[in-house]
């Protein structure tokens, strides 16, 4: 095969055809068809030298999953008794086993849809052979996106269903007001996400307006603080900035129009512990009387700059709009 060390045009165009379709592979929610979760375990467990004609358990969630696997591996119980006991881990009355926390599973099912774009794409358009012992096994691993978390063991494997219901916006695990993921059964496995970072309860389900500069004040996690800043707005924070420059500074004869709009640059650093400069540029609807701040780059030191920024690298230092 020829080495190449760029895409083509005609090549780039197509991957967003393979992003759409395992993201679809990937988020798909349908139940765990028990005769086909049976085939694919046994290829994977023919492919890893493990014994294929054990009984195949299909269990809600990995929470239970990993119940399972821990009663299996580290208390010896039997596969007949594995469910039972995994009911009364859940049930905690009293608790007759400490399970450690969840480790990840052999393989991770569904969730791994990213990395099989990757080798799909690879294969089908850029001419990637595989030797035929190689193919078959990665044909069995590939299959395993049907099914959600696995864990070979000895006497069983234990298969979790895939989640109940999957919100993506813009390619991010993302929902404001719910879980942004979710799965059936026991451990209350659900999963509060706001554009790709995973948030405390409170935030996701507590309406903008409802939410206070006091709430902001609980959180440590950088990631988190930000999302906590998106959804209520850069606006209510307008106190914690520092104003960089002002129309204030400029002579109204020569810039009426920023004194209308009273355009400040105003950076707002202090609620992005990660980052040194973050400037906004501050303005007012001279119909509204309302104002409202956008981000621009680190590189605006003044309004002008800002400005020039945000109309594509035309001046403004003017009094209209021309």
């Amino acid at each position: 095969m020829k080495k190449i060390t760029k895409l083509t045009d005609e090549q780039k165009a197509l991957m967003p055809e393979y992003v759409e379709k395992w993201v679809k592979i990937g988020t798909d929610t349908s139940r765990l068809d028990p005769i086909n979760t049976e085939k694919i375990v046994k290829n994977i467990r023919n492919l890893i030298d493990m014994e294929p004609d054990v009984p195949c358990l299909i269990v809600d969630n990995p929470i239970e999953a990993w119940a399972m696997s821990y009663l299996s591996l580290k208390q010896k119980v039997a596969v007949k008794d594995l469910h039972s006991e995994m009911l009364s881990i859940f049930n905690g009355n009293p608790k007759k086993y400490d399970v450690p926390r969840c480790e990840l599973p052999w393989m991770t099912g569904s969730f791994f849809a990213s990395t099989f774009a990757f080798y799909d794409f690879m294969i089908e358009e850029l001419g990637v052979e595989l030797e035929k012992e190689l193919w078959t096994k990665y044909k069995i691993w590939e299959a395993s996106s049907q099914v959600g978390c696995v864990y070979p063991l000895d006497d069983c494997t234990i298969v979790s269903q895939k989640p109940k219901t999957i919100h993506l916006e813009d390619g991010k695990l993302h929902k404001d007001g719910e879980p942004a993921l979710t799965y059936d059964g026991l451990g209350e496995l659900v999963i509060w996400s706001l554009n790709g970072v995973e948030v405390p309860e409170w935030l996701a389900k507590t309406s903008a307006q409802d939410l206070t500069l006091d709430d902001y004040s609980k959180l440590d996690n950088a990631d988190v603080k930000a999302e906590f800043v998106r959804k209520v707005g850069i606006e209510r924070f307008i106190d914690q900035g520092k104003i960089v420059d002002s129309f204030n500074e400029y002579d109204i004869a020569t810039h009426e129009w920023w004194h209308k709009s009273e355009y400040e640059l105003v950076d707002m650093k202090s609620l992005f512990s990660t980052l040194d400069y973050a400037p906004y540029l501050k303005m007012v609807n001279q119909t509204t009387s309302i104002f409202h701040m956008e981000g621009v780059s680190p590189s605006c030191r003044t309004v002008g700059e800002a400005l020039k920024e945000r109309f594509g690298g035309k001046d403004f230092v003017i009094n209209s709009i021309a």
